[in-house]
């Protein structure tokens, strides 16, 4: 599989350049710029929306034990998905449009097994969160292991 990788690298770069060409034909060359500019500003937006979300549920109250299914996964679809908006080209808009589909985000999420897991709240299970000690007040000089004072 990994030494068709330089391959399938300089086919995604020809179809990227050919979706350039294809559009720019169609709908002109500013046209074409700004329909690419635009594109990156969304892979922008949707990459912070992704970190941004995942922050927000791993923020979520503490309130049961219950893992957040699929929630890394479906997170690492959305910033795949804006990464793949953020190259020059309409073949890989192509293909981080597809992943930016909630159906498709959650069966990726379901693939790659990246969950997340909320913390238990205080007392529901060993660990009550309370730790007893004893605190001991050393007076004095210390002598070091082998002898020598400084």
């Amino acid at each position: 599989m990994t030494r068709y990788l330089p391959l399938l690298f300089l086919a995604a770069i020809t179809a990227e350049i050919a979706s350039i060409i294809w559009v720019g034909q169609l709908i002109g060359v500013i046209p074409t710029l700004l329909l690419m500019a635009l594109g990156a500003m969304f892979g922008i937006r949707t990459i912070k929306s992704a970190g941004m979300s995942l922050a927000q549920a791993l923020r979520a109250p503490v309130q049961t034990a219950a893992p957040l299914r699929g929630l890394g996964g479906q997170a690492a679809a959305r910033a795949a998905s804006g990464l793949l908006f953020l190259l020059p080209g309409f073949f890989s808009d192509l293909i981080g449009l597809l992943l930016f589909l909630p159906p498709l985000q959650r069966w990726i999420g379901s693939k790659l097994r990246v969950d997340t897991y909320q913390a238990r709240p205080a007392g529901a299970g060993r660990f009550d969160g309370v730790i007893e000690v004893e605190a001991v007040e050393i007076s004095g000089d210390i002598e070091p292991p082998d002898g020598r004072r400084g």
